[in-house]
């Protein structure tokens, strides 16, 4: 009898902490689990203003508004599909790192609206 309420009470006690240790955050969450992270990356689509040999423009087009050009460098990851052409319509992936726009996808549809896929 006495080894029975031994063995039971502490299998409860063993049940009471191994229920307050998971209902602890784990410290590596607890303490800027958004800040660990990388940010996410952005898209914007429009017309192709200018092409060089590590960046290009795109002009974006907003309601009735004056288009704002936006500048993208291309670096060894960044994916094209297409042919980075003046005039052509493009949509950008891009990370900002440094206050500088790094594509990291980019599709390009050609000017005349054939989709070449």
């Amino acid at each position: 009898m006495r080894f029975r309420t031994i063995l039971s009470l502490s299998t409860f006690f063993l049940a009471c902490f191994t229920l307050a240790v998971f209902a602890q955050p784990s410290p590596a969450n607890a303490a800027g689990h958004s800040a660990s992270l990388a940010p996410e990356n952005q898209s914007v689509a429009g017309q192709i203003a200018s092409v060089g040999d590590a960046a290009f423009a795109i002009n974006i087009a907003k309601d009735n508004q004056k288009p704002e050009t936006v500048e993208f460098l291309v670096d060894d990851k960044t994916k094209v599909e297409g042919k980075l052409t003046i005039g052509a319509q493009a949509m950008v992936e891009y990370r900002s790192d440094s206050g500088k726009n790094i594509a990291v996808h980019v599709v390009v549809t050609p000017a005349s609206g054939i989709n070449p896929y």
